[in-house]
């Protein structure tokens, strides 16, 4: 802006304007993009506007230089200070004019006041924007100091108080210099200083005070020879005049002029005391004193007096202690009485009550001070109309503060309101209003005036704060509303027939009742308030419809009630915990199914061979009541703790409660070995059946012969009509995650059967996401959540709140049995899990790099959206995982040579065999794994294999368990990650990370589990520089889920996302 206007003014304008701007003399009165008015203290206080209309900058200032019709640096300078306080944006746009128009004259005041409708501004508001005033250091530079003597000098300097200065009521203490020499005829006279006319010389005595003077002084406007002293300069300038002999005072108006001897001895400050005392009529004069080591002396005595805090009395200084109303000790001491009526009495005192002040005010016994302390409430009223500041849209608001129904502005004086009667007043409660103030601030209100009265605030800005001060008793009204606080309330919950229970919640809004049907509908509408009876509007309350939403989830709306099934009382108890009021009891009693249910001893069944560990046998005890319960359960111990031999018992003890019907056991295809084998082992007297194969129908025609029938789930979603026919004591899924999708064709084929009871057996109950684990509970209880429940924790499950997050572990924690390791089985040897890292040499970064670069290129040429998309970018990860292994997956002719992995294991492998340890090594790759069988061979190591062709798994696990020749067993991480006991291993290695860090650790606990006398050291190899690195990122986010819903919590984001790979293939 200011290059723009340049031009306008010449080289010493500018230069002398900048001296003016530099030095701190231009004090802003207010700033907008279209105004500007600041005042420039130079020779004298001269006023400036600036002002954008036509498309041209008016500029005028009162000035003689301006009044010539000149520009001066006086507008410079507000330029330049315009440019600082970012007003007068607008002048910045291509179509303003570079040429400046002077006006016809000063700018008054009301010219440079913004104006806005709807609402009158006080008469104080200046400035849209907070201006500081301007710094003490501001002061106008003196130029009277004379040079210092070089031999003695012929004069002596005088520090002179006219007693009858006028400036007497300010601030500020105003102190001539004279000189005082002998004339012709050796007669003392005086003159006063002139600095560009003078011949004396100072004595170097004199140089600290008037250096002091020309440092910390300010220009007298009428007096060359003098200079003004704030108050603030005070102490440090008596004590430069402590002890001095040339110090004089004088009265100007009496001539001729006669100088008199001033003395200062440091003292303490003397103290003022205010007396009201008692007239006719209810009136109060006030009186003032100072208190002296030999009384109180009347003020009006003193020879001179000034607000500064200095007094003369006969030929000594004194400095006054002035912190309450020296104004009102100036009146006393000149003279001028001051009467107050009642009201105005009590109204000083409790300023000065309130002041803390130093100084005492003596009251009458007839003026008694009842004021009642009260807390504030804020009041905001918020403008609908928008106006631009900064170039931006902004609102603006009034704050106010409310006392018992008394409104106060911010910049009212008064520290007393009225109160019912004459004698009782309310004092007001000056922190508590700025703690409102800054609770503004807190919420991004900006100050538009310097008294607190008016803020702007961004309308993106409005709801948050609006709901937040709602929320804290404040009174709100924006956009034309006024909004009011809920009051919630308890749910009533009473039997409706035989089935069914009602419940009724209800919000209330300073006496208005609005259901919760019409609030959660509000909510789901994306409505902030509802609208109520009396035309004003009452905030939703958030937190509690997220504890209800639930409860309509699961339930039926009937106009302003919501009906669940009697068997769904456990469900709402555990959803809405203290929030129920029961009327009829029927609630109460429907949750008794779920009280009932006690920590037993297990049962254990006759002949069942294993002995159970203390938790194990806890686990069994909970299938057991779960199953006299009749609710079907999930058993989600961590890998590794036997759930196995807990469900074996359980089969085993059914047998002996139900001999008569069978119970279906379905597992992938990988386990049934080990399920036999465990049965076998464990329970020999559990009749065993195979529903796979050809002999299907066979065994379906016999099926009053076994106890359990084992089959896979490709088997019944092949074909799940026939074993839907059959109705089963228990029917059981083992991987229970084999049914996450709700919608495949697995899940819906187990749902058709039919059982009286049902568990689910994982490790992982969640992989990826929440629908997972409800597939579940669906099979376990069907209708119990309900579809709409379901689907709204589908739909929400990454923006959910905390409540409702506590919510829904309390609606699933009944159903769910998980035990850690780290828990329950403390004779487990200690496991660690460490990163690997290895560098891939030259030639295989290079081949990485360049194909790297070519999926790169290829999917910003051709770029594709929604499943093309995805599959071209899964593709080109798949191809840089291949890559970082071993560039032989990819292209033949790297076959034979050695990758950095593939350097890496071999050595380690070497070194774990020649100490007689074993090692598992997973990959996905299967391919992978064959490149590292003729490396195993050559250095003579005997391995076993398997992959998902492999055919006789329990033979393989017997030659790696026992056969002591046997170092290393190389697994493909989808064949071999479950199913599998492993435990004469000791180091596992997972070569090639996979996205679901679930999938891994399942693969580790094939040795860490029940039966591992060593430590385990599993290691995850990861090649530098790779796509490998970035997926670690994403398996710790993947790692969270399961975690944080069983504790309360769930973490964003498990399925990969346009983001995501984006990330990855950087």
């Amino acid at each position: 802006m200011l290059q723009k206007f340049a031009d306008n003014f010449s080289e010493a304008v500018r230069q002398s304007g900048s001296v003016l701007f530099t030095s701190g003399r231009v004090s802003p009165l207010f700033g907008s993009d279209e105004l500007f008015k600041a005042e420039v203290l130079d020779t004298a206080l001269y006023t400036v506007g600036l002002k954008l209309q036509d498309r041209r900058l008016h500029v005028c200032c009162d000035c003689d230089e301006f009044s010539a019709g000149q520009l001066c640096s006086h507008i410079w300078a507000s330029l330049q200070a315009a440019q600082q306080q970012e007003a007068l944006g607008k002048c910045l746009r291509r179509n303003i004019g570079k040429d400046i128009i002077l006006g016809s004259g000063a700018t008054d005041s009301a010219s440079a006041e913004p104006v806005y409708e709807h609402l009158i501004l006080p008469k104080k508001t200046r400035s849209e924007s907070p201006i500081p005033p301007p710094a003490p250091a501001a002061l106008p530079p003196l130029h009277f100091l004379p040079p210092a003597a070089t031999h003695k000098s012929d004069a002596t300097l005088l520090y002179v108080i006219d007693i009858a200065d006028k400036v007497s009521d300010s601030r500020s203490l105003c102190l001539e210099l004279w000189w005082r020499h002998l004339d012709s005829r050796g007669r003392a006279v005086c003159r006063a200083l002139d600095a560009q006319l003078e011949t004396h010389y100072v004595a170097e005595t004199e140089l600290p005070l008037l250096r002091f003077l020309q440092k910390k002084g300010a220009r007298h406007p009428e007096l060359k020879h003098a200079c003004l002293i704030a108050q603030t300069h005070l102490d440090d300038l008596l004590l430069l005049l402590a002890g001095k002999e040339n110090l004089r005072y004088y009265h100007s108006k009496t001539k001729p002029f006669s100088f008199k001897r001033l003395s200062y001895v440091p003292s303490i400050k003397f103290m003022p005391v205010l007396d009201l005392v008692e007239r006719p009529s209810q009136c109060y004069r006030i009186e003032a004193y100072i208190v002296t080591a030999i009384g109180e002396m009347p003020v009006e005595q003193l020879d001179y007096f000034s607000m500064a805090g200095l007094a003369i009395y006969g030929q000594h200084i004194l400095q006054l202690e002035l912190s309450f109303k020296p104004e009102l000790i100036l009146r006393v001491w000149q003279g001028k009485e001051q009467l107050f009526t009642r009201t105005e009495a009590l109204q000083l005192a409790a300023e000065f009550k309130a002041g803390g002040q130093a100084c005492s005010l003596r009251l009458p016994n007839s003026l008694k001070l009842s004021a009642t302390e009260l807390k504030p409430t804020g009041r905001l009223y918020v403008q609908t109309a928008e106006y631009k500041f900064g170039g931006r849209e902004q609102l603006q608001a009034e704050l106010s503060f409310d006392y018992a129904g008394t409104r106060v502005l911010p910049n009212e004086q008064s520290l007393l309101l009225s109160g019912v009667n004459a004698d009782t007043l309310l004092q007001r409660d000056l922190a508590a209003e700025e703690a409102l103030i800054l609770r503004l601030q807190s919420l991004d209100f900006k100050r538009m005036s310097a008294d607190n009265l008016l803020w702007r605030l961004l309308p993106s800005r409005l709801d948050l704060a609006v709901r937040s001060l709602v929320m804290e008793d404040w009174h709100v009204s924006a956009a034309g509303k006024t909004y009011r606080k809920p009051k919630e309330k308890k749910a009533v919950v009473q039997g409706a027939g035989m089935d069914w229970l009602e419940i009724e919640a209800a919000v209330q809004f300073d006496g208005q009742n609005v259901a919760l049907p019409i609030l959660l509908q509000a909510m789901r509408n994306g409505q902030k308030s509802v609208r109520l009876d009396d035309g004003t509007y009452g905030l939703l309350p958030q937190e509690w419809l997220e504890n209800f939403t639930a409860l309509t989830e699961i339930g039926v709306v009937q106009g302003e009630k919501v009906r669940i099934r009697l068997q769904q009382a456990a469900l709402v108890a555990a959803l809405l915990q203290e929030r129920l009021q029961d009327n009829d009891g029927k609630f109460t009693a429907a949750l008794q199914t779920w009280q009932q249910i006690r920590p037993l001893p297990p049962e254990l069944p006759v002949g069942f061979k294993a002995q159970l560990r203390p938790y194990q046998a806890d686990g069994l005890a909970w299938l057991q009541q779960m199953c006299r319960a009749g609710i079907g359960v999930c058993l989600a111990d961590d890998m590794g703790l036997g759930k196995t031999v807990q469900v074996l018992a359980l089969l085993a003890w059914r047998k002996q409660q139900n001999p008569g019907r069978p119970s279906l056991l379905l597992l992938p295809r990988s386990l049934v070995f080990n399920w036999w084998a465990e049965a076998e082992r464990f329970a020999p007297d559990l009749r065993l059946g195979l529903y796979l194969g050809t002999q299907r129908n066979r065994l379906l025609r016999q099926l009053h012969k076994y106890d359990v029938i084992l089959s896979t789930y490709g088997t019944l979603r092949h074909n799940p009509l026939p074993l839907a026919k059959h109705y089963f004591d228990y029917c059981i899924l083992d991987e229970a995650q084999a049914i996450k999708n709700a919608d495949a064709a697995t899940a819906k084929a187990v749902r058709s059967l039919n059982a009286e009871y049902r568990l689910c057996i994982t490790g992982t109950p969640i992989e990826n996401n929440l629908s997972e684990f409800f597939s579940q509970l669906e099979f376990l209880n069907p209708g119990m959540l309900g579809k709409r429940f379901i689907k709204f924790f589908q739909r929400n499950q990454f923006s959910l709140g905390r409540s409702q997050l506590s919510d829904l572990q309390r609606a699933v924690r009944p159903f769910l049995l998980r035990r850690s390791k780290e828990a329950v089985a403390k004779d487990l040897p200690p496991k660690s899990v460490q990163l690997l890292y290895c560098e891939l040499d030259s030639e295989q970064r290079a081949y990485y790099d360049e194909l790297k670069e070519y999926y790169q290129r290829q999917l910003q040429e051709k770029p594709s959206s929604g499943g093309g998309s995805n599959f071209q970018a899964l593709t080109a990860l798949l191809r840089l995982r291949q890559a970082a292994c071993h560039p032989g997956l990819l292209n033949d002719k790297f076959r034979d040579r050695v990758s950095a992995k593939q350097k890496f294991l071999l050595g380690r492998l070497q070194e774990l065999a020649r100490s007689g340890k074993k090692a598992l090594v997973f990959s996905q790759f299967t391919g992978f794994l064959k490149l590292l069988k003729p490396g195993l061979e050559q250095l003579g190591l005997k391995y076993c294999y398997l992959d998902g062709a492999s055919r006789d798994r329990s033979e393989l696990v017997r030659q790696f368990q026992q056969d002591e020749n046997i170092s290393l067993f190389l697994i493909s991480l989808k064949a071999g990650g479950v199913g599998l006991n492993l435990t004469a291993a000791e180091y596992v290695f997972i070569i090639d990370p996979w996205w679901n860090p679930a999938v891994e650790a399942q693969a580790i606990d094939r040795a860490y589990r029940i039966g591992q006398k060593n430590a385990v050291f599993a290691y995850k190899l990861i090649a530098r520089g790779t796509v490998e690195e970035k997926m670690l990122l994403l398996q710790q986010s993947k790692s969270r889920l399961a975690e944080k819903l069983l504790d309360g919590a769930v973490q964003k984001g498990f399925t990969l996302q346009a983001d995501d790979f984006k990330m990855l293939l950087e």
